[in-house]
This record gives C-alpha cells, sequence and structure tokens, in this order.
C-alpha cells in the first residue's frame, strides 16, 4: 500500500545522504534523519501554519459552539441533534474554519512515523551507504535499535541518551502544544464542554503516546520525532508573533469572505446542475410525446422527429437511440 511513499522516502534520504557526504566526508543514518525531517517539516509548514490560526479562530467561535449545545442540551431525539449538527456546521462555514483542520497534521505524522521505520528497518535495500553498520552511529548509539535495548546493556557509556530520547519527546511534545495554544482565548471554555475536554486530554495523552512509541521503536523514530517538535515549537513562536500583529477580527472578516465565494460558487454549480436537469427532462418529455404521437399516427412527417434529434447531442447514446426509435417508427 505505501510502497510508492517508502520509494520516495528512500530517494529523499539518499539526496541529503549525498549532499553530507559530498560536504563533511561521512555517511550518517542519524544525520540524515534529523535533515529529512527538517525537510518534510518545512514542505508542511502552510498546513502546520494553517492549522495554527484555525486554533486562535477557534477560541473566538467557542462561545457560539457553546450556545448552540446549551440550546439542545436536553433535547435527544434525532431531529434535534440533526438541527445542532447543522447549526454547528453553520457556523464553522460563517467563519470558514473546518473543525477538523487541527488534526490533519497529525494525522499525516504517523503515516510518515510509519513509512519511515520501515525504510530504516531496510534501509541498506533504499539507501546503501546508510545500510552500513558504522552509518547507524550517532551520538555515540546505534539508531536502528529501539532505548530497550539498553536495559540489556546498563554499563553502555551512552545509554542514557538513549533513555533521554523519549523523555525529550514528551516533554518536547507538551510545550509545542502549549505554545500552539498560546495567544487563543480559554475563558471562553466551559468545563462542561465535551469538545473541550476530549481536546485537553489530548493534549496529555499524545505526549504520553509520543513518548512510549519513541522508547519502543528506534532510535531514529525518537530522532525524528524530537526534531519534529523542535521544529513545530520554533514555527509556532514565528506564528504567533505574525498573528500578534495581525487582528483577529480582520483574520475572521477575510476568512467569511473566503466562505461566501466558496459558498456562491457551490450555489452557482448547485443551479447549472439544476438547469441542465431540467433541460435533459424536458428532452425526455418531448421524446416520449414524439412517439406516443407516432404511435398514434399523429406525428409530421420529419419536422417533429427532427426537432426531438435536436434535443440530444450528436453522437450521444441518446441520440442515436431515438434515432433508431424514428428510423423503426417509419419503417413501420
Amino acid at each position: 500500500m505505501f510502497n510508492w511513499l517508502y520509494w520516495i522516502f528512500g530517494e529523499i534520504l539518499s539526496g541529503i545522504d549525498w549532499v553530507v557526504y559530498h560536504t563533511i566526508g561521512i555517511h550518517n543514518t542519524g544525520l540524515c534523519i534529523v535533515l529529512f525531517t527538517i525537510v518534510v517539516y518545512l514542505l508542511m509548514y502552510p498546513l502546520n501554519a494553517k492549522q495554527q490560526k484555525s486554533t486562535r479562530l477557534m477560541s473566538r467561535i467557542n462561545p457560539e459552539i457553546m450556545e448552540i449545545q446549551k440550546k439542545y442540551k436536553n433535547k435527544k431525539d434525532q431531529a434535534s441533534q440533526m438541527k445542532m449538527s447543522q447549526e454547528t456546521q453553520d457556523v464553522y462555514a460563517k467563519y470558514g474554519i473546518s473543525p477538523f483542520g487541527g488534526c490533519l497534521p497529525l494525522l499525516i505524522t504517523f503515516p510518515i512515523m510509519y513509512c519511515l521505520y520501515r525504510v530504516m528497518y531496510n534501509m541498506g535495500n533504499y539507501v546503501t551507504e546508510l545500510g552500513k553498520p558504522e552509518a547507524g552511529i550517532f551520538l555515540g548509539l546505534d539508531v536502528n535499535v529501539s532505548p530497550m535495548t539498553f536495559f540489556k546493556d546498563p554499563n553502555h557509556p551512552y545509554g542514557w541518551i538513549a533513555f533521554l530520547i523519549p523523555v525529550l519527546a514528551m516533554a518536547l511534545q507538551f510545550v509545542n502544544t502549549k505554545v500552539i495554544q498560546s495567544g487563543t482565548d480559554t475563558s471562553s471554555n466551559n468545563s462542561q464542554d465535551s469538545m473541550a475536554q476530549s481536546m485537553k486530554m489530548m493534549n496529555y495523552v499524545m505526549p504520553v503516546m509520543s513518548g512510549f512509541f519513541c522508547l519502543s521503536l528506534n532510535i531514529g523514530i525518537g530522532l525524528y520525532w524530537i526534531t519534529g517538535s523542535l521544529f513545530r515549537i520554533v514555527q509556532a513562536v514565528i506564528i504567533n508573533r505574525k498573528m500578534d500583529k495581525v487582528s483577529l477580527d480582520e483574520l475572521i472578516e477575510k476568512n467569511k469572505d473566503k466562505a461566501a465565494k466558496k459558498s456562491a460558487k457551490r450555489e452557482e454549480m448547485n443551479r447549472q446542475m439544476e438547469e441542465y436537469a431540467k433541460t435533459r427532462t424536458s428532452s425526455i418529455k418531448t421524446a416520449t410525446s414524439y412517439q406516443n404521437r407516432e404511435q398514434d399516427g399523429d406525428a409530421d412527417n420529419d419536422s417533429d422527429y427532427e426537432n426531438v434529434q435536436k434535443n440530444y447531442e450528436k453522437g450521444s447514446i441518446a441520440g442515436y437511440a431515438h434515432m433508431l426509435a424514428g428510423k423503426n417508427g417509419k419503417d413501420k
């Protein structure tokens, strides 16, 4: 399923290894993973920036969402639940915000981590030079083994670094979440708001999960996770400073304009589809009327038949079908 992605990652790592070797004269898997992570997150920068903007905007629309939830709090019937869902979607659409925008970067991160693990597990098949044992040593550790391995060798001089990796992964993930949320208005969050509670829980669960992954998987995955967290923290600080200079109301108005334009386009497409459907329906009715008249012997020569044929596109299946129907009728 992900073979094409394995190949892409292998090619990227191969290119990075070529640059590293021709720059400092060594082949090193750990260094290539760090640089690979930076490249990936640079490519994901627009997506992450959009996520951070959505986080700030969500703090502004939370009061409206909570009012809708309060309105339907004790109404559990299907009709009320559907109305609540529709009104909530209308609020998101009004501000031009996707309720799932903040989850997308995280959903992309997991496939990347999984594919990177598979590439590292068979590194020699993708990058020959990085498949050699000596290339896997980074900070005195073999990046192709997990930190758990060092439980068997407690006297290893660099074993403490291996156990520091999952700790750093957890800490940096938590800091990253806090930095992204800085500047948002949390005063409107209600303790009864299930969505807010779920997000708060995720802020604690995800760092623990990242620490578990980095403890049980290869050290190279830990390097990827730590580098990615550091990159996102720096990125979040830069984006926050930029957004501090922009009025949130101004940003909301821009989003509203974008949402209005998208809505206008959808309405225009729906109108065109309705007109097209009416045209086709009219053609079918005309053709049916012609055939009925033909059966009754009331159809005029070829004029009615030609008028019917004009309602169908030249060369279309419907056109050929009615042409044959007309011909058979004449033969009779």
